[in-house]
């Protein structure tokens, strides 16, 4: 809520060809699902449009931005057909109006991700290791909105730090995912990207051959950590690391 008890927008809807912000929404629920269940068929879009619309008529060519305090975008999803079927009246507090709408199926399947959305946008600094305030089964949904705000923002797939040396703690990787995020903080800091799959870790290697020399990568705590994401996976990764001239050492 801002100072006068209004919520702040989230998300906007976008006309993506111009641009123009056609909806704008404090929270969206239904697009954010489980992944067994990524079709939505209803979606609660609470907030206001920016100009006239016409309900029963789809929207076209839209994308769905999400946007921090400053009203700059983070993250996006473009969705395409939006069709919005009726309005609703907020009960029991102001703002709480808004659309039921469908995204014709479309939705995204990490169900985790809006909350980590409203933590990203709220202006807070990101610290390290911050998916651990989540349970196991949303760190996937954290590496998502890593990955999607990453090139969101501008950024490529490369490494940006200058350190020669760079550490993961072995203590906070769970699972596949908490993996991927320690890698890309130790690399790129706090919210950082440095690949989510074995490609992906190979594509950052591949464009920061130019950009930095070869580092080197401390593995803290590594035996308990590649037993929990996969033995098979902990020793393909550091053979990708290793084959790009990366000095992996395992502690």
């Amino acid at each position: 809520m801002n100072e006068n008890g209004s919520a702040i927008p989230l998300y906007h809807l976008v006309e993506e060809d111009s641009g123009n912000v056609i909806i704008t929404a404090h929270e969206i629920n239904g697009f954010f699902v489980e992944s067994d269940s990524a079709e939505s068929e209803e979606i609660l879009i609470f907030g206001s449009a920016r100009g006239s619309v016409r309900l029963g008529k789809d929207l076209s060519d839209v994308e769905l931005r999400v946007v921090n305090l400053a009203g700059e975008a983070i993250g996006s999803y473009y969705i395409g057909r939006v069709g919005l079927r009726s309005m609703f009246e907020g009960e029991g507090s102001a703002g709480r109006g808004g659309f039921i709408a469908t995204f014709y199926g479309y939705a995204c399947p990490y169900a985790a991700a809006g909350a980590i959305w409203r933590q990203w946008a709220s202006g807070s600094p990101l610290v390290r290791g911050g998916w651990m305030e989540y349970p196991a089964e949303s760190h996937d949904s954290w590496l998502h909105v890593v990955q999607n705000s990453w090139f969101e923002t501008g950024r490529a797939a490369k490494r940006y730090g200058a350190g020669e040396i760079c550490v993961i703690d072995g203590r906070r990787i769970l699972d596949e995912s908490s993996f991927y995020c320690e890698l890309g903080e130790s690399v790129n800091g706090p919210g950082g990207y440095f690949g989510s799959t074995l490609d992906g870790i190979a594509d950052c290697l591949t464009f920061s051959r130019n950009a930095r020399a070869p580092f080197e990568l401390v593995w803290e705590h590594s035996s308990g950590a590649r037993e929990r994401m996969g033995t098979s996976l902990a020793a393909s990764a550091v053979g990708v690391l290793r084959e790009f001239g990366v000095e992996v050492t395992l502690r």
